[in-house]
C-alpha cells in the first residue's frame, strides 16, 4: 500500500501565501583552507540542492507550493561555508482557503531533510528527518515496513527496528531527491574535501555532519523497473535491418514505427543458420509478446519474437492473378 504522509496541523485558511527559511551548509577539508572552492564543484552541487528542496516539496505538498532557493551573497569563513535561503510561495491560495488539506512551510522541509536542526533528530525513539534515517540505515536491507497506529512507520531490518516519521519515509521513496542528494555530497569524494555538514549560522555549531567515508550511506539506489502490461498479438513485421547478432535481435517495422526484437523462436533460428535466406523487406507474420515498463520516468517497451508462423520474401515476383478456363 502506498504510504500517504500525515500532514502537519496548519490552518490553510490562515497560513501567508509565501513562507521563508534560511539554512547553512558547508564544506570542510584541507584544500578549502582558504576559504575557496573550485566552481565546477560547487554550481552542480547547489544545483542538485536547489532541486532536493523542489522534490521534497513536491512529494510532500503535491504540487500545492513551490519553492525556489537563493544563495546568499556573501559566504561565510571558515572552510566553505554557504547560506541559503528557502522561499516557498502557494498556488492556488483560494482553493486552499476552502480545503481541509493542508500544507507544509518551508521550514518544515527544511527539518524533514535534516537541513536545519528543528527539533532533535528523534522525538523519543523516532527519527525525524531524512538525513539521521540514511545515516542510520546504512544502505542495509529493509525486510518489513510497519504502519503504525500513530501515522508513523516502524523501519524492520534483520537485526533492529526502528521508527520514523512517514514525511521522512515519503522523502526517502523520491528517487529524483535521493539523486539530487547524492550529487550535493559530490565534492566531498574529491581529494582534501572531507566533509559535508549542516550549521548555525555563525558556522560555531554543526547539527550534522557526513563524512568521506559515509557518502555510500547516501547514495541512490538503481531504480527498478516496473511492469506495466504485457500481451502477446499476431503481427506482419517486415525485417528493416537483418543482424545476426548474439542476442537474437533483429529489427522490424510493423508499418508505422520501427524497433527491435528479440527472436526466441528456435526452428526460425535454426533456419537462420542453415542459411536459408533472409533479406531487407521479407515479410514475417509472427506472435509476438509485448512488454511495456517505466523505469524512473522513462518508459520503455519490449518486443519478443515468440513464433514465426510465416516467411515471405519481399520483390520476388509481382502480383498476378491467374483464372481457370
Amino acid at each position: 500500500m502506498p504510504l500517504k504522509p500525515t500532514q502537519p496541523n496548519i490552518d490553510s485558511t490562515t497560513m501567508p501565501d509565501m513562507s521563508k527559511a534560511t539554512f547553512h551548509v558547508l564544506y570542510d577539508g584541507p584544500a578549502l583552507a582558504n576559504h575557496e572552492m573550485n566552481v565546477r564543484d560547487l554550481a552542480p552541487a547547489l544545483l542538485a540542492l536547489g532541486q532536493v528542496l523542489e522534490e521534497a516539496n513536491a512529494a510532500i505538498n503535491d504540487g500545492r507550493a513551490q519553492v525556489s532557493v537563493q544563495v546568499k551573497a556573501s559566504f561565510k569563513t571558515g572552510c566553505f561555508g554557504i547560506e541559503l535561503d528557502v522561499t516557498q510561495s502557494l498556488i492556488q491560495q483560494i482553493h486552499l482557503a476552502f480545503s481541509s488539506e493542508n500544507v507544509a512551510n518551508a521550514k518544515n522541509l527544511l527539518e524533514w531533510i535534516g537541513l536545519i536542526s528543528g527539533a532533535t533528530a528523534f522525538t523519543g525513539a523516532t527519527i525525524n528527518n531524512l538525513f539521521r534515517f540514511l545515516k542510520w540505515l546504512k544502505n542495509r536491507k529493509i525486510n518489513k515496513v510497519v504502519l503504525l497506529d500513530n501515522g508513523n512507520v516502524r523501519v524492520v531490518l534483520d537485526d533492529e527496528a526502528v521508527d520514523v516519521e512517514a514525511k521522512v519515509i515519503a522523502l526517502f521513496r523520491q528517487a529524483r531527491l535521493r539523486k539530487a542528494l547524492e550529487d550535493v555530497l559530490k565534492p566531498v569524494e574529491r581529494e582534501g574535501i572531507d566533509e559535508f555538514a549542516v550549521t548555525n549560522q555563525q558556522q560555531s555549531e554543526r547539527f550534522f555532519t557526513i563524512s568521506k567515508h559515509e557518502l555510500r550511506y547516501f547514495s541512490a539506489p538503481d531504480e527498478q523497473p516496473e511492469m506495466l502490461a504485457e500481451d502477446e498479438v499476431e503481427m506482419n513485421l517486415q525485417l528493416v535491418n537483418v543482424a545476426f547478432r548474439e542476442d537474437n535481435k533483429w529489427r522490424f517495422s510493423d508499418g508505422n514505427s520501427t524497433f527491435y526484437a528479440q527472436v526466441e523462436d528456435v526452428d526460425f533460428l535454426n533456419k537462420v543458420q542453415s542459411n536459408e535466406p533472409f533479406a531487407r523487406g521479407d515479410i514475417l507474420k509472427a506472435r509476438l509478446r509485448r512488454v511495456q515498463s517505466l523505469s524512473g520516468e522513462t518508459m520503455k517497451t519490449e518486443y519478443i519474437v515468440l513464433k514465426v508462423q510465416e516467411h515471405r520474401r519481399a520483390g520476388v515476383q509481382l502480383p498476378m492473378t491467374f483464372e481457370h478456363e
